[in-house]
């Protein structure tokens, strides 16, 4: 045998070129496959969360004999404060510590002083990560030293609000000093409003057809509402509260003008949201937790106003129906009547 044919054939510029070509196609092939498994896994977790913050809102309930309140005014000499200032206290999440696994940190909160004051600037600085979507990648790192001179440690974010209904009311300004307050109080019509105390018996529509909590992407928001909105220990709407005042991932669907007079928030930071693809996970007040698609029934939004043209508000902050609510709408109601049957949403 010749040295010749002893020595091994090694493969051709050709052949290495079509073998890395078929590798090529094979990773472009497998990697949207991965990617969607890493999302299904992500999308488990949140509903994970939201059982547990579900769980966690019964287990309030059946101690209080209501869900936690969304937000409330502390008097003097708590807050120095005076009425219709805007100023609001801690709401759903903070409360819901203990019931959450998270004792040690509610026991560190001092609920005799405002929220923000320095004895909670160490609660305002803790993440927890139950408030985090998984898709929600960015504000896991996200600690907030923008607003420094009013958290000397920081602040953290939520991925989850609860249910405030169709519209926020009444408004962080109107408080029971306002000659309106009655009225305002009245509409409210979610599980979750300034002043709250539902009961289960007060969601007259089913606990399986009514919203609790849902899905509000921090990290879809501009850098400016990444700062000012979110803060997790907050009870103030669009903190921790959303409205169905406006469609599901509202972004690139309607200009964001705001949300009315009494409320000092945007569109954007009030709606529902996520980055799962085609809609967002919502937990029922039956403990259920449903994905939510964004064909679901809304109503068409005024150009103008930014507002459905179903629903009408005075300079009061007084809402009116103009028409019937839509199906996203009526599921965040929890005692206006409606007939909803499962397969429209």
């Amino acid at each position: 045998m010749s040295r010749r044919s002893a020595l091994s054939r090694g493969f051709t510029l050709i052949e290495l070129l079509v073998v890395i070509a078929i590798i090529a196609v094979l990773i472009g092939l497998l990697l949207p496959a991965v990617q969607s498994a890493r999302e299904a896994a992500r999308r488990a977790q949140c509903v994970n969360n939201l059982k547990q913050l579900g769980l966690g809102c019964h287990n309030y309930l059946d101690v209080n004999g209501c869900f936690p309140l969304g937000s409330y005014m502390m008097p003097p000499p708590g807050d120095a404060s005076g009425p219709g200032s805007g100023r609001h206290e801690h709401g759903i999440t903070v409360r819901l510590l203990p019931y959450i696994e998270q004792a040690q940190l509610y026991n560190a909160f001092n609920a005799s002083v405002h929220y923000a004051n320095p004895p909670n600037w160490t609660l305002n600085a803790t993440g927890v990560s139950a408030f985090w979507c998984p898709s929600d990648a960015s504000i896991v790192g996200a600690l907030d030293f923008a607003n420094s001179g009013q958290f000397a440690l920081g602040l953290r974010f939520t991925s989850y609000k609860g249910n405030a209904g169709t519209w926020f009311s009444p408004g962080r300004f109107q408080d029971q000093s306002n000659p309106n307050f009655s009225t305002l109080l009245g509409q409210a019509n979610g599980i979750f409003n300034y002043y709250s105390k539902t009961g289960i018996s007060a969601i007259t529509d089913g606990t399986s057809n009514t919203l609790l909590i849902g899905e509000s992407a921090w990290g879809k928001l501009s850098k400016g509402d990444q700062v000012c909105w979110a803060w997790w220990s907050s009870g103030n709407y669009s903190d921790t509260m959303f409205t169905t005042l406006y469609p599901m991932n509202p972004f690139n669907k309607v200009a964001d003008l705001g949300t009315g007079p009494a409320i000092n928030s945007d569109l954007y930071t009030s709606a529902a949201s996520s980055f799962h693809p085609g809609g967002a996970n919502f937990a029922f007040a039956d403990g259920s937790v449903k994905f939510l698609r964004d064909s679901i029934q809304q109503p068409p939004m005024s150009s103008s106003t930014s507002m459905p043209t179903n629903i009408s508000v005075d300079s009061n902050n007084i809402y009116t129906w103009i028409g019937q609510a839509s199906v996203y709408q009526a599921l965040s109601t929890r005692s206006m009547g409606e007939v909803i049957s499962a397969d429209s949403f």
